[in-house]
């Protein structure tokens, strides 16, 4: 059995035309990729085809959230996801690239999860921080911060002196 089938689009016998597909993205998901970033979010995934006569594009709008530690003072926070983008889907031989996939011409339909994975990781952001004037977040690790940048702050005032010797 194939894993995470309900993915799956199905692509031959399909009309031309606009075709529209919802996928709920959960944990479970997650579970099916090596070292994926996110153990816990909650997705919501639509698909649009677009079928023409030799090739389809697909568009996402994906939309969800996934739980995480918030780097600045270690509460855990869910922090959102939006991402749109586009790919196309061609019956030849070729090089899948970042815009481009390329199907083997028997192929009946297309497993979307890798794509969406993908993209669900690229719309991460680099640094998962929350806005740590509310309630959801450690108060006790931002104050020692706090404390932490005044000290370094007061340790840097020691080497202005020495900027202002002259030697000559």
């Amino acid at each position: 059995m194939e894993p995470l089938k309900e993915f799956a689009v199905p692509l031959k016998g399909l009309k031309p035309g606009l075709h529209q597909y919802h996928f709920e993205v959960d944990s479970r998901f997650f579970k099916h990729f090596d070292k994926s970033p996110i153990e816990e979010g909650l997705f919501s995934v639509d698909l649009e085809v677009d079928r023409a006569t030799d090739l389809f594009t697909v568009r996402f709008d994906i939309q969800g959230k996934y739980l995480c530690s918030c780097d600045r003072c270690l509460a855990p926070i869910e922090l959102p996801v939006q991402y749109q983008d586009q790919v196309i889907l061609k019956f030849e031989d070729g090089i899948d690239d970042d815009t481009v996939v390329y199907l083997d011409p028997q192929t009946s339909s297309w497993n979307s999860s890798a794509i969406i994975f993908e993209m669900i990781c690229m719309a991460m952001p680099l640094t998962n921080v929350y806005d740590c004037d509310g309630s959801v977040c450690n108060q006790e690790v931002l104050k020692k911060l706090e404390l932490f940048e005044k000290n370094n702050l007061e340790s840097d005032s020691l080497w202005e002196n020495l900027k202002n010797i002259k030697l000559n």
